[in-house]
């Protein structure tokens, strides 16, 4: 049966889209919808519902008996000297690889189109969930479910291709919330969420002067954030959260590197393989070298891991994936056609420091 919530909202949401689709909308009605989603808000009690991350019990025994690395273990050291070399490689590969041109305007206004889009189905869905902008944050308390509410007006305003500053400034709004309701760090995990926003007001900014002097830093905010996403998650979910991967692999064996045949190749070795190189993933897309090979990595790697869900039957973790993972392929669809900023890239700076010497 469906909560309070749940029911609540979708008695709000049916006639805010017909009011999106009905050909006479207007924006009066729209924000009358909004004042309508905040009344919903106060009357509605708590229905935050209890999550784990990973999809598993963080109270299992794979989590108690879990032993983590330390740093000056060999496989840590191993795995520091490689993605050292890695991202050495990318720097310097970054001025011999070929520029690929940005696509035409076109195309660069649908990618746009569909960034609005996507990150609007996600926030949708996800506040129908409960949950702020990941599956797996689920709202608590009054200010949760107002925060909630926040976030399905904004992916509301991003659907409706109206007033996209205002609903960008709510997004930074939304963050904050964020950081009050689970903490600074574990917010800062998505601080991608960030990235999108500023990329959005840079682009949608009302005043014609501010927005030729933002916009072109916008692709550049959309990758930093991204790329600071990467490197929180593959921090504190993968590394500093190990115990709850090595769990996760005992229970859906995603470890493909046993069944390669390298059977010494433990499941708590594999977390920290993945969490290095999400870091790695990470700080190469923070310095702005080879963007496009490196976020079309990402993006597949992401997709796979739908595609493994699937393959599993887990269609509901699949789905739950997918809705979250949808503003992180809105953004490698970004980066890949509309350029990957060159304003604030490491190896412009340094090119620029060689000719002024």
């Amino acid at each position: 049966m469906p909560s309070v919530q749940h029911r609540l909202f979708a008695t709000i949401h049916r006639p805010a889209l017909q009011c999106l689709t009905s050909p006479d909308r207007t924006k009066p009605r729209l924000l009358a919808f909004g004042l309508g989603g905040l009344v919903g808000l106060l009357i509605a009690p708590n229905a935050a519902q209890a999550h784990v991350r990973w999809f598993v019990d963080p109270n299992s025994p794979e989590v108690a008996t879990f032993e983590p690395y330390t740093l000056f273990d060999p496989a840590v050291l191993i795995w520091i000297a490689i993605a050292t070399v890695l991202i050495g490689t990318a720097i310097f590969l970054d001025s011999w690889l070929p520029t690929v041109p940005i696509a035409n305007t076109k195309i660069r206004h649908d990618v746009m189109e569909l960034m609005r889009i996507l990150t609007g189905i996600s926030f949708l869905l996800t506040a129908y969930d409960g949950a702020l902008v990941a599956p797996h944050l689920h709202a608590h308390g009054g200010f949760g479910l107002f925060l909630v509410f926040l976030q399905a007006g904004i992916g509301i305003l991003l659907l409706s291709n109206h007033f996209l500053h205002h609903a960008a400034i709510l997004m930074l709004i939304l963050f904050i919330g964020m950081m009050i309701q689970f903490g600074v760090v574990r917010s800062f995990e998505y601080v991608n969420v960030v990235g999108i926003a500023l990329f959005l007001l840079f682009n949608y900014f009302p005043t014609d002067e501010l927005r030729a002097k933002l916009k072109p830093y916008s692709v550049d905010m959309l990758r930093i954030f991204t790329g600071l996403s990467l490197i929180m998650l593959g921090i504190f979910e993968k590394l500093h959260g190990a115990a709850l991967g090595q769990a996760y692999l005992s229970e859906y064996q995603w470890n493909f590197m046993q069944l390669l045949g390298f059977d010494w190749f433990s499941d708590r070795l594999f977390v920290l393989s993945a969490g290095v190189m999400e870091v790695v993933f990470g700080l190469i897309l923070v310095l702005g070298v080879i963007t496009r090979l490196n976020i079309l990595v990402v993006a597949g790697l992401m997709l796979i891991s739908n595609a493994v869900f699937i393959l599993q039957n887990e269609q509901d973790e699949a789905l739950k994936e997918l809705i979250g993972h949808l503003p992180i392929i809105a953004t490698a669809l970004i980066l890949l056609l509309l350029g990957y900023g060159q304003r604030l890239k490491i190896t412009a700076r340094i090119s620029a420091k060689v000719a002024s010497a």
